[in-house]
């Protein structure tokens, strides 16, 4: 019961998206941190990449959990 229920919350690609959300955050805050320094601005370049991959990962995720939900109903019946 416990390891359905970790498998369903915590899949591989919700798992990437969150350290992708949590790498972003981190480089979003380096960027504010040193925003006169000339290099600041791949800290900039990158919080966007990986925001942006967070997202794409957690989209992700929703669909292809509602995809194996309507494929279980469909069996059912």
């Amino acid at each position: 019961m416990i390891k359905n229920f970790l498998k369903e919350i915590f899949s591989g690609t919700e798992l990437v998206g969150t350290m992708n959300l949590i790498s972003g955050i981190i480089m979003a805050l380096l960027w504010s941190y040193f925003p006169s320094q000339w290099w600041s601005v791949a800290f900039g370049f990158l919080a966007v990449f990986f925001l942006v991959e967070a997202v794409w990962h957690y989209i992700l995720t929703d669909y292809l959990r509602h995809i194996h939900k309507d494929h279980q109903e469909k069996r059912r019946f």
